[in-house]
């Protein structure tokens, strides 16, 4: 399971998805989106006060709209 989704599932703490972010290939990046991938890369870094992001209902993984959440 992609370590974004297994963190969005509540299966891993942030703390250890921080540690495997650094280490996704291209096909881990590309099963969550772009966009969604650098919001975690962005929280990891303390850019965003946010701890989920959210897709729009009915977008693309890569689309204009998203949502963040606490």
């Amino acid at each position: 399971m992609n370590p974004i989704l297994a963190y969005e599932f509540g299966y891993i703490p942030f703390s250890k998805l921080e540690t495997v972010l650094w280490d996704f290939g291209p096909n881990a990046i590309y099963e969550v989106g772009e966009r969604c991938f650098s919001f975690y890369c962005s929280k990891s870094n303390g850019l965003t006060d946010f701890d989920y992001y959210i897709l729009n209902y009915g977008s693309g993984l890569n689309d204009e709209f998203e949502w963040y959440c606490n």
